[in-house]
């Protein structure tokens, strides 16, 4: 009864949530209809119980005032919805007060932050304003930290997505958090007004001590990996590790979710078990649960971290409580409590994974765990990590394939070795941290680091030597995301129940989908396909043969990373391997007979199959009788946009044969 309760208010709650994210409906109406729904509840409770009539429709009341509760909580989480919205007030030219409440060293020569606007600055008076504000800091002339209140003036430029193919959905991510604009500052406009001391500045204070003392003791080859995997912070992370952990299924360990959290509370209980005075009325674990909370915060209470903190320790207190808490109450009511909290947490990637992962383990570990029995207690434990890590691959599949169009094909390898791997890297970082004050220790602790993590890398470097480590070229419509749980749910239920003939039609319904999947895949592979990207250097992919051909403009400087970052989601998209092609004044790329892309002076002339396109540098046309198709973009900064036929400045141009 209590798990059917939590799961109707958790489905209701959501329901609601969903609505408001696709109605706009004004604020006032939905808090009028909440209040008359809360009024009812109060009245149906303390007096419909007693008649009969009444009593039918108090679940029905429970359920439209989550669901409203919902839709009201999404709206006023929402600073887009605000009445003093800085984008609605700020004019240009306008002075801005805020305080710095994300902070980001970036690589390179801007630091990424975000600023809660407080004040737009006018002639005459300050006026009280609301929302965050992405910004990009050129920090090299000033010293700024989280809880610094400072003075700028932004150019403030809408967050757009550049419109190529299998881009990173930056609009989406930003809306999510409730962001819609970004700016860049230079590091000498900016006046520092004071500093507020905050609950959650002390946090980021001391995440960055942390990091401080990593970047101190650990190898620079080994600090970005040990702070990712311990607090959080994947931007010191270079992005050919970050692609061997994607590529080899292990991008969870580098995400601290409830592996970390479920790793630091069973070593915590275990210390503070081992203190005699704690096992009296069970303090050691509420000494454990203090302490787990206080790694969430400083990892930043992220989704995935909320909904793990807020899991265990209502498991926790159902124990010490006496209650036999089966594990799908914990998960519905963390989810409860956490989308009442914020909303906004159901659109966020990592909260999605996260329960997927967790509801996976729920439904399929015990149908798995049964297919082998071993005697002795190390394969057992091996076992049990494996279904763990399979499970939790089930449960997140259809979504993976979704969001990321790749599947790693080791992910099962992958988990046996971390099984040991990441327990021992992150309590060996925790004691590490927590000792660091010791001189003589610290050096000793620090090489044993450097070594696991040494170990760590060496071993996913190991799975990206394996033939075929990763597939990619999977785009699932949401449509068939539904399907494959749907049936991937109905296979597993008519295996446990034993009802073979059931079992065997779902198990086919399953086969279907996912040859469906794969002969997509190939079709998308052999899609022959020219693309002219929206960049700041003329960019042109040709698919052909399956094969892809990246022709960049060489006489401008790029990065590869750059390079890699523009290709990397359209690669993954569709499946095929990218030779990149530098192209300088007066290359000449041919492909075949159909295929040539010249180089000019005043542009890149493209014949494709019957089509003819001239990517333009200056104001001046190419005088021919043929017809062009005249592209213009980012690279082109003279060029009066209305004489173009086309222009890939918002959007870039997919041409077929």
């Amino acid at each position: 009864m209590i798990k059917s309760s939590i799961f109707s208010s958790l489905i209701s709650l959501i329901c609601g949530i969903l609505a408001a994210s696709y109605f706009d409906v004004h604020w006032i109406f939905i808090f009028t209809s909440w209040a008359t729904a809360l009024v009812a509840f109060i009245f149906l409770s303390q007096f419909g119980r007693q008649v009969y009539f009444f009593r039918r429709w108090i679940n029905l009341n429970i359920v439209v005032l989550l669901f409203l509760s919902g839709f009201l909580g999404y709206q006023l989480n929402s600073p887009f919805t605000y009445k003093y919205n800085f984008n609605d007030i700020a004019i240009e030219n306008d002075y801005f007060i805020g305080e710095i409440t994300e902070y980001q060293e970036g690589k390179k020569a801007f630091d990424k932050v975000i600023i809660n606007v407080q004040q737009i600055v006018k002639p005459h008076s300050n006026l009280y304003a609301q929302g965050e504000l992405l910004c990009y800091i050129n920090s090299d002339s000033i010293s700024i930290s989280e809880g610094h209140v400072i003075l700028f003036q932004p150019v403030i430029t809408p967050i757009k997505n550049k419109g190529n193919p299998g881009e990173f959905d930056a609009e989406k991510y930003w809306n999510v958090k409730g962001i819609n604009s970004m700016a860049f500052l230079d590091g000498t406009t900016i006046q520092i007004l004071d500093y507020n001391y905050t609950f959650s500045n002390f946090w980021s204070a001391s995440r960055q001590y942390f990091v401080n003392v990593i970047q101190t003791y650990v190898s620079k080859e080994n600090q970005g990996l040990v702070i990712a995997l311990t607090l959080g912070d994947k931007s010191k992370l270079s992005i050919e590790k970050r692609n061997q952990f994607a590529n080899a299924g292990a991008m969870h360990v580098l995400a601290v979710s409830g592996m970390h959290v479920g790793i630091l509370l069973a070593f915590l209980q275990w210390i503070f078990f081992l203190i005699k005075p704690l096992r009296k009325r069970s303090l050691y674990l509420y000494f454990a649960l203090i302490f787990i909370w206080a790694f969430a915060f400083l990892t930043g209470m992220s989704a995935s971290v909320s909904r793990a903190v807020t899991m265990f320790s209502i498991l926790a207190i159902g124990q010490l409580m006496g209650y036999k808490f089966f594990n799908l109450h914990a998960i519905f009511a963390s989810a409860f409590f956490l989308l009442i909290f914020n909303p906004h947490f159901l659109f966020d990637i990592g909260f999605q994974l996260s329960y997927l992962a967790v509801l996976g383990i729920a439904f399929f570990y015990k149908p798995i765990y049964k297919v082998f029995n071993f005697r002795y207690k190390v394969f057992n434990y091996f076992w049990q990590g494996t279904v763990i890590g399979i499970a939790a691959q089930i449960g997140t599949l259809p979504l993976t394939l979704y969001y990321f169009n790749q599947f790693p094909n080791y992910f099962f390898l992958t988990n046996i070795g971390l099984l040991v791997l990441a327990s021992v890297s992150l309590i060996s970082v925790v004691v590490f941290l927590l000792l660091h004050w010791v001189p003589v220790v610290v050096d000793w602790l620090a090489f044993v680091v450097d070594f696991i993590f040494d170990v760590l890398s060496g071993f996913i470097k190991f799975i990206n030597t394996l033939p075929g480590e990763v597939s990619i070229g999977f785009t699932p419509h949401y449509f068939h995301v539904l399907l494959l749980y749907l049936f991937t749910v109905l296979t597993f239920y008519f295996w446990n129940k034993s009802k073979e003939l059931y079992f065997r039609f779902s198990l086919i319904g399953l086969f279907i989908i996912a040859l469906f999947l794969i002969f997509d895949r190939e079709m998308n592979k052999s899609k022959r396909e020219l693309v002219v990207f929206n960049h700041y250097n003329k960019s042109v992919v040709i698919k052909e043969n399956r094969q892809m051909f990246l022709l960049y403009d060489a006489t401008k400087p790029q990065s590869e990373s750059s390079i890699n970052f523009l290709i990397s989601g359209y690669q993954n998209s569709v499946g095929v391997n990218c030779k990149k092609i530098p192209i300088r004044k007066g290359d000449v790329f041919d492909l075949e007979n159909n295929i040539m892309v010249e180089s000019q002076a005043d542009g890149w002339n493209i014949r494709y199959y019957d089509k003819k396109i001239f990517l333009t540098n200056t104001e001046t046309l190419k005088d021919s009788t043929e017809q062009l198709l005249i592209v213009d973009g980012p690279w082109n900064y003279a060029f009066n946009f209305k004489n173009a036929d086309y222009s890939v400045n918002d959007k870039a141009l997919n041409l077929n044969p």
